[in-house]
């Protein structure tokens, strides 16, 4: 009788571990950085991409525009001056593919040339 009670325990115990595996809901995720002067956002969970965003460090202001691509994406930002708090932000609204990578870089018009003012990036992934 005690073999037979400690198997429905056992079996007890192994289905509400399994019920919570299968209930527990995914944290929301998102990805920050920086490089040089430029940092990225992405805002979403797993790989569903709610938007990415472009912006400059403290103190990096400049005069430009910023490129987001990666996962199938590739907008550029109208050309303005970027200051610090000032965004450029793509509405995705969809899943990127495991591991892409998106990528955000700023680059400042100078004297009819372009400089790049860093490229952060970010990987999309479970």
């Amino acid at each position: 009788m005690n073999g037979m009670r400690n198997k429905v325990r056992w079996a007890l115990g192994a289905l509400g571990t399994l019920a919570l595996v299968f209930t527990a809901t995914p944290a929301e995720a998102g990805a920050n950085g920086c490089n040089h002067r430029t940092c990225i956002s992405v805002r979403g969970s797993g790989l569903h991409v709610d938007s990415v965003s472009a912006s400059t460090t403290w103190n990096g202001d400049f005069t430009g525009h910023f490129h987001i691509w990666g996962g199938g994406l590739d907008r550029n930002s109208a050309t303005g001056f970027w200051g610090y708090h000032q965004s450029f932000t793509v509405q995705v609204g969809r899943d990127l593919p495991n591991r892409s990578v998106v990528c955000a870089e700023g680059w400042e018009h100078i004297n009819g040339r372009m400089e790049s003012r860093g490229r952060a990036c970010e990987e999309i992934h479970f």
